[in-house]
This record gives structure tokens, sequence and C-alpha cells, in this order.
């Protein structure tokens, strides 16, 4: 087994270092390691990969504990995922959220999803600042003498990429996750539904006016009678 300090001293880091300072380390050493700026791409890939192992959290337990420097198994990879899921129970177990009451397997799936969608997108911009700063450095010329701008440049997209492959392990973690949650249910009683309230009855109608009795309808005149409204006449024939 390899000397397990030899990462840390490789970064020029103290075994307690923390991320912030793995990660100033690197960028500092890196800025003279790296083949364009005067380095060896020997000395670069040692730098590279020390920095690899102790910025992944899983990866610097396993080299503290047993010294091993190698890309995470499969195993790896599943502990990892399950420590996603865990973790995503963990905070509903915590909360006041009355978990009989609800499948969990769906937000737990539906925040998987989201946080891995996160880290594609940080991949995607990691690449994005890549390439521009690529193409950046291909415009760069000087007449004599070193290109430091062209090779400064060049350094930080070969960086990005370094950090977007990195990022890129991570997303197949949240992608693990989701595969095995899938193979979960969870039993759960949804609350019944409340009752529908009683209808209030119907306000009871007014009973309506009686109608007025129509007049009597006049009889039609007999023959010989005289009209309403005339005066009346004799009847002169004996």
């Amino acid at each position: 087994m390899a000397d397990k300090r030899s990462l840390y001293t490789e970064l020029d880091v103290a075994p307690g270092a923390t991320p912030a300072e793995i990660d100033k380390a690197y960028r500092q050493r890196a800025r003279t390691a790296h083949p364009d700026a005067g380095g060896s791409s020997e000395a670069f890939h040692k730098l590279s990969h020390a920095y690899a192992v102790l910025s992944d959290p899983e990866r610097r337990k396993a080299y503290d504990e047993t010294g091993y420097e190698g890309e995470l198994a499969a195993d790896d990879i599943v502990g990892r995922a399950m420590e996603r899921i865990q973790a995503l129970v963990v905070s509903v177990l915590e909360s006041d959220l009355p978990f009989e009451q609800v499948d969990l397997i769906a937000p737990i799936r539906d925040t998987l999803t989201k946080q891995k969608s996160d880290v594609g997108a940080g991949i995607r911009k990691l690449e994005k600042q890549a390439k521009r700063a690529e193409a950046m450095a291909a415009r760069f010329r000087r007449q004599s003498g070193d290109n430091i701008i062209r090779k400064s440049l060049e350094r930080r997209a070969a960086d990005t990429r370094e950090m977007a492959e990195k990022t890129r392990r991570e997303e197949a973690v949240f992608a693990k996750a989701i595969e095995l949650l899938a193979d979960y249910s969870f039993d759960f009683e949804p609350p019944p539904k409340p009752a529908a309230p009683p209808r209030p009855p119907e306000a009871a109608k007014p009973a309506a006016a009686p109608k007025a009795p129509e007049p009597p309808k006049p009889e039609p005149p007999k023959p010989g009678a005289p009209k309403p409204g005339s005066r009346p006449t004799l009847n002169l024939v004996r």
C-alpha cells in the first residue's frame, strides 16, 4: 500500500486540511505545474490526481483509511446513492410532516431528479466556460517570447474541464439514486375526505297575493234594448 500521506505532500497541505485549503493549494500549484507554464506533463498529472482524490469526500475518506487512490467502484457509487436517499428520508423524519398520510416515494424521487438536473446544469456551464477560454486563448498572439495570456487561458480551460468531469461523477450518483428508489414503495393511508357540508334549506317563498275578482262581464244587450250610455227612446209603435 502506498504512503497515504503522499497525496497531501503533492498538494503541500496538511492531512487535516479543509476542502477550501485543498482547492486553494491546487490552484496555486497548477499555475507552475502545467506544461504550458514550464512544468511537465507527469508533474501536472500527479497534481491533478492528488486533487481529484482529496477533493472528493468519499475518495479522501477511503484514502485516509486504506491508502486506496483509485476511482470509486460500483459499490461505492451505490453507497453514495443510498446516502442521498437516506438524507432525504431523515429530513422527513425530523420534520412534522404526517408521513403516514403521504406517499414518500414521489417527493423523494422529485427531489433527486431536481438535484440531478441542477448538477447537469452546472456541468454544462463549466463546459461552456472551458470552450470560451479555449476560443479566447486561440485569438491571443504575441510577436516574440512566451504567449503568457494564451497559456493562462488554456490552463484555465483544462482546470474547468477537470472540474466538469468531477461534477459528472456526482451526476452519476444521483442517477443511481433514482434507479435504486424505483425498487421501493411506501405504504400510506390517505386522510379521509371531509364530508360535504349540508345544503341550507331553501327559504320559503312568500305566498302569492290573492288575485282580485274579475268584474262580471256585461250581458249582451237584448234586441231593441238601448245601448249602454245612450239615451232611451220611446217606442211609438202601438
